[in-house]
């Protein structure tokens, strides 16, 4: 009889055991994820660009591209960018005589890159105007531009009177003399 009772709460327990409920608990972990845009340009060097131009030649041929009219400038940014560069007048104008003007064509650049390999680069040289134009845009294939300073160096070739320009040389323009000034913004914007 002992062994029956044994046997009985044995299959009691076994039963209740099958029947009750699971214990279980659970904890809630919240994550966030904040990604803050980073889109910044950065002109290294050549950010002043002077030009004095004080022979005939120069006047007659201009003065070509080298390395004291290069501007550097680089880019970081988290997204696909394009690049704009314009004048934000209309014309040079003269410092010591606001009515004397020298047209924008007479400045005319060239784009290059050290990095840049997802960007594509405004082709040939090209004449400065107050127009925004694109200098850098994403190729976006296979992966666009966005990345690091050393991915995304660029640099802008000036020349100053070099043909571009729709009235001709400066000597055929008879420009007055005059410190002419105007500034080139670069415009970096998110694709």
């Amino acid at each position: 009889m002992k062994k029956l009772t044994i046997l009985f709460a044995a299959v009691m327990f076994s039963i209740t055991a099958a029947f009750s409920q699971p214990v279980s608990d659970q904890g809630i972990i919240p994550i966030g994820i904040t990604l803050n845009s980073i889109l910044r340009l950065n002109v290294t060097s050549g950010g002043n660009i002077e030009y004095v131009v004080n022979t005939i030649d120069q006047y007659t041929n201009g003065i070509a591209a080298n390395a004291l009219y290069t501007t550097f400038f680089t880019v970081a940014s988290s997204v696909n960018f394009d690049v704009n560069l314009y004048a934000d007048a209309g014309t040079f104008i003269g410092v010591d005589d606001a009515t004397h003007v020298l047209a924008l064509d007479n400045l005319a650049y060239t784009m290059n890159t050290s990095g840049g390999a997802g960007s594509t680069l405004q082709a040939g040289t090209v004449a400065l105007t107050a127009a925004a134009a694109p200098i850098v845009t994403s190729n976006a294939i296979p992966v666009g531009n966005a990345g690091d300073v050393i991915q995304n160096a660029f640099s802008i070739e000036w020349e100053l009177g070099t043909g571009l320009a729709a009235a001709g040389s400066l000597l055929v323009q008879s420009v007055p003399s005059d410190r002419y000034v105007v500034n080139v913004v670069l415009e970096l914007s998110q694709q």
